[in-house]
């Protein structure tokens, strides 16, 4: 598994630090969360369409708490091309 953020090692990211909406759209239904304490860098947004009610209870300038598993990626396998021999 490797972080969503490319510059960011998993042994540098927060995974319980709160973040903070700083950016509602209400007619995309996206979010801007903007990290606190070690994660203060970094900037996530996140797409809530799927979840309109989700999205109805956020604020601007509220503190939440975003799951783990929104931050991790799965490992991409090295391409490994099919040879047929003729």
């Amino acid at each position: 598994m490797k972080l969503c953020f490319p510059s960011v090692t998993i042994e540098d990211f927060d995974f319980e630090a709160d973040w903070l909406v700083k950016a509602l759209d209400s007619e995309t239904h996206r979010v801007l969360f903007e990290g606190q304490g070690k994660n203060a860098e970094l900037e996530m947004t996140i797409d809530y369409q799927a979840n309109p009610k989700d999205f109805e209870e956020l604020s601007i300038g509220e503190l939440v708490q975003l799951p783990k598993e929104l931050f991790l990626e799965a490992e991409e396998e090295p391409f490994q091309p099919i040879c047929e021999p003729f």
